[in-house]
């Protein structure tokens, strides 16, 4: 058991020690401005209630004024501005989110607006400033289909997407990680997967159970964009279960609907009418075209394989 005297050597020297910070913070700036505002009455005796919630408020940054930037954030919790609230004679911190925490939270709110299946980082990230404008290229007038098209979905004042074809490596895949990123700055939402391994993805869900749920998401999606449509191998099951039925399901949605291929529509149905497993059928192929051409309009994109430069 602790003595006597001992026990009130350490109580004399905490009280002399709630003496100091007390006085220190009626005198604090931020304190005082506190006790002259407030809605409350704060008196002398809440404050000693409350001593050290009242010197976390004035250690703490209000206005990201000590904080350079949200990782190096003084605060605690991070990101959050204390304010004070007075509840039975009590005086509390609450925290609400600081400038700085809004605009990450915002950023990475966008940031899941696009989410992608197999698609390389620079075709997420592409926008319509970082295009280079070929002049050997109709690159710019199929930009500014793309970008109508995207202003009549934000607007919700259409929903036709547009099936952009056209040889190997001049960007067709680039631009609809920009028609992405156009609808992202508007919170618009979208899916971009690239269609030969979202088909392996679906044929392994089979072994996990997860195929149902990987194409709802797909066939759901606020926005979708298929990359290189017709690269993947065709089988009934591709064509009439998979492409058929997600394009069916958006068409009946009016979801809109984006597409990259290197085939033009013609030559694609021609493509999907022929399986090794069927022979030909050209029935259920014009069934697949029709719902894709009442998704998108078909436009061509000319210009030199970049791949090779």
């Amino acid at each position: 058991m602790e003595p006597i005297n001992q026990f009130l050597k350490n109580n004399k020297k905490i009280q002399d020690n709630n003496d100091r910070l007390y006085e220190s913070l009626i005198q604090h700036p931020r304190i005082v401005e506190l006790i002259e505002n407030s809605d409350f009455e704060i008196t002398r005796s809440m404050i000693r209630n409350d001593l050290l919630q009242l010197k976390r408020y004035t250690e703490q940054s209000l206005a990201c004024e000590n904080c350079p930037s949200l990782g190096q954030c003084i605060n605690h919790p991070q990101g959050y501005v204390p304010s004070i609230d007075v509840r039975g004679g009590r005086i509390h911190i609450i925290h609400t989110p600081c400038p700085n925490k809004k605009k990450d939270d915002a950023f990475r709110e966008k940031e899941k607006m696009i989410e992608s299946y197999h698609v390389p980082k620079d075709v997420k990230d592409a926008t319509f400033e970082t295009v280079f404008l070929d002049p050997d290229s109709n690159r710019q007038q199929i930009i500014m289909k793309a970008i109508a098209a995207s202003k009549k979905i934000i607007d919700g004042t259409g929903t036709k997407g547009l099936y952009i074809h056209g040889s190997f490596g001049i960007g067709k895949s680039y631009l609809l990680g920009c028609i992405a990123n156009e609808l992202k700055e508007q919170s618009v939402s979208s899916i971009i997967v690239y269609v030969p391994e979202i088909i392996r993805d679906l044929k392994a869900g089979f072994k996990d159970g997860t195929t149902d749920s990987k194409f709802n998401t797909i066939k759901n999606a606020q926005v979708l964009m298929l990359d290189d449509l017709g690269a993947e191998d065709v089988t009934p099951w591709v064509r009439d279960e998979v492409m058929t039925g997600i394009l069916h399901y958006r068409m009946v949605e009016g979801l809109p609907t984006f597409v990259s291929s290197n085939y033009s529509m013609a030559d694609l149905e021609y493509r999907y009418a022929r399986t090794k497993e069927n022979g030909v059928e050209e029935t259920k192929a014009r069934r697949m075209m029709e719902r894709l051409r009442s998704l998108c309009d078909e436009v061509q994109l000319e210009g030199s394989n970049y791949r090779n430069n």
